[in-house]
C-alpha cells in the first residue's frame, strides 16, 4: 500500500488474501445495503451484480417507507436477504447530538413499540431475517438490551464489533467498509485506492489478531448514491475476491444464524 496515502491498490487485496491462505486461513466478506424502500434503478442495478457475481446481498430496509412491491421483487432473488433498517429512519435527538433514531433521548416505550412495528411489516416478506441495523449505526444500549424481546436475533451496526454478544440472546456482526462518504452536503463514492485500503486493513487486522478474527469484513453500500465508479468497483472487487481461494463471501443467511446454546 503507498505509506501515507491511505491508498491500495488491487495487487495490495490479492496479497492479503495471499497471506491468509499462506496461513491456511479464509477470509470471510459479506456484504450489506442501506436504505432500501422502493424498486429504483439502482436498485435493479444491485440486483444485477447480486446475480451476476453470485455474492449475496443482506438489504437493510426501512419498513415504514418500504413499498410492498419491493418485497414481492426481492422474494425472486434467492441470494437477497431482508434486515431490519429501524423503523422509519428519523432522527430523534436533540439539535446537537449525533442523529439516531433509537438514541439516548428516545422514550423506552416508543422506541419499543417502534421497533415492534417495524418488525411486523418486514415479517411478512419471504426474505426477512430477525436482524436489526440501527439508523445511522447507532444505538442506545437500552434499545439494544430489549431486542430479544422482540424477536430480534441480531444487530449489525458499523466498525469493529466490541463483543460478540452485546447483550443475552443477540450476536453483533457489523460492516466495516463504507464505500460512500458525506462531503460538502452530498455523498460520494470514496475512490477505489481509498475503499481498497480500508479493506486490507480490516482484513489484514482480523488476520493478526488485532480485531475479533471470527467477524467476517463488512462492505456496506447505500445503492441511492452510487455513480458508476461505485459500480464498477464493486463487480470488481467481488470477482477479485470471490476467484481467490482463500476468500469468502457469505450471506446473511449464514452469519446471522442464531446462536446455539
Amino acid at each position: 500500500m503507498k505509506e501515507g496515502t491511505g491508498d491500495a491498490g488491487w495487487d495490495d487485496l490479492i496479497r492479503e488474501l495471499d497471506a491468509w491462505q499462506g496461513e491456511g486461513l479464509t477470509a470471510t466478506l459479506w456484504w450489506r445495503d442501506d436504505d432500501a424502500t422502493k424498486i429504483t434503478g439502482a436498485l435493479e442495478n444491485m440486483l444485477d451484480i447480486c446475480e451476476n457475481t453470485q455474492v449475496p446481498l443482506a438489504l437493510a430496509v426501512i419498513p415504514a417507507r418500504a413499498d410492498p412491491g419491493l418485497g414481492d421483487c426481492l422474494a425472486g432473488h434467492r441470494r437477497v436477504s431482508v434486515l431490519q433498517h429501524g423503523l422509519a429512519h428519523l432522527n430523534h435527538e436533540a439539535e446537537g447530538h449525533k442523529k439516531s433514531e433509537f438514541g439516548g433521548g428516545r422514550d423506552l416505550s416508543q422506541g419499543r413499540a417502534d421497533i415492534r412495528e417495524g418488525r411486523e411489516i418486514l415479517s411478512r416478506w419471504e426474505a426477512f431475517l430477525p436482524v436489526f441495523v440501527p439508523p445511522w449505526n447507532r444505538m442506545d444500549h437500552r434499545f439494544i438490551e430489549i431486542l430479544p424481546d422482540l424477536g430480534i436475533t441480531a444487530i449489525s451496526a458499523f466498525k469493529a464489533r466490541p463483543t460478540r454478544n452485546p447483550a443475552a440472546g443477540l450476536k453483533a456482526i457489523n460492516s466495516h467498509v463504507d464505500i460512500i462518504q458525506s462531503r460538502d452536503g452530498h455523498r460520494h463514492f470514496i475512490g477505489v485506492g481509498r475503499a481498497i485500503h480500508a479493506i486490507v486493513d480490516h482484513l489484514s487486522a482480523r488476520r493478526q489478531g488485532r480485531v475479533d478474527r471470527e467477524e467476517p469484513s463488512g462492505i456496506l453500500t447505500h445503492h441511492l448514491d452510487h455513480d458508476d465508479e461505485s459500480w464498477t468497483f464493486l463487480e470488481r472487487l467481488f470477482r477479485a475476491a470471490g476467484k481467490h481461494p482463500a476468500a469468502r463471501w457469505l450471506s446473511a443467511a449464514e452469519i446471522f444464524k442464531p446462536e446455539t446454546q
